[in-house]
């Protein structure tokens, strides 16, 4: 098999996150508020991502789940870690972290690497990393919840909402959801998996965090993003609910606090 044939195409939305995490926060600020006075750009966006992915042939589509090992506890998330959200009531076991899916031959994946080493596109963590944790609530009847984390300081919920929505829709790809049953949640998903989509930012100490702006206008663009997902006719009613959380970095004690939820 060639490298191109090995290589998934990339989706718009996925290219549209790209971008994103390439500008500064001024400048993720405007074009977030242009997303919102012109929906239609995100919206075609997503369903052309959406009908990317659903026209994909599943013929030679080769993968792998790898996510950390369960004996590793490092970091603020590590599988069997019990967290508390505070404000929301409630609390989830992580199950598994630094989940993704290994598309193709791996020579293939290190010569695609190698070409775009030195784009734009380089700096790409939701591509390398798309999922940062799998978790599911500790309720009588568990839930399952996607999480996906700040990773450095300047980063923002506008790129990280873009993350975690591409990632969902790239897992309605050819078995992926079925890997992520199996192999994380333990059959928990079934047939019919309804999850929760996790963004966690770092908390700021300074009162004029310049994040804080764009995390409330992220919610709104999140709010445009369900709705074009739960209308979309070849989506199917995977998503259950868009979750902010925030966490202290500096000295995270397994809490979160609930910032808002769409």
């Amino acid at each position: 098999m060639s490298t191109a044939e090995s290589q998934l195409p990339m989706t718009a939305l996925r290219s549209l996150e790209l971008r994103s995490r390439q500008l500064p926060l001024e400048a993720q600020m405007n074009e977030c508020v242009e997303l919102l006075l012109s929906p239609d750009v995100a919206i075609n966006d997503l369903l052309h991502s959406i009908e990317q992915v659903a026209d994909e042939s599943p013929l030679g589509q080769r993968f792998s789940l790898q996510s950390t090992p369960e004996d590793r506890r490092e970091g603020f998330f590590y599988p069997s870690r019990e967290l508390f959200v505070q404000g929301d009531g409630g609390s989830f076991t992580c199950l598994a972290t630094e989940i993704e899916f290994v598309d193709g031959a791996e020579e293939a994946a290190e010569e695609a690497a190698e070409k775009v080493k030195d784009s734009p596109l380089a700096l790409a963590p939701s591509l390398a990393r798309p999922i940062d944790y799998a978790a599911v609530t500790c309720e009588s009847r568990p839930f399952p919840v996607l999480g996906f984390a700040q990773s450095e300081e300047s980063e923002s919920a506008y790129p990280l909402l873009l993350r975690s929505v591409s990632t969902l829709v790239e897992l309605l790809r050819p078995r992926r959801f079925d890997a992520l049953d199996r192999d994380v949640y333990r059959g928990l998903l079934g047939p019919a998996p309804l999850v929760d989509l996790a963004l966690v930012l770092w908390d700021d100490d300074r009162d004029d965090d310049p994040r804080r702006p764009l995390c409330e206008l992220s919610r709104d663009l999140a709010e445009v993003l369900k709705q074009t997902l739960e209308s979309a006719a070849r989506f199917p009613p995977v998503l259950h609910d868009i979750v902010c959380l925030r966490m202290n970095p500096k000295r995270f004690d397994a809490r979160l606090r609930y910032v808002w939820r769409v």
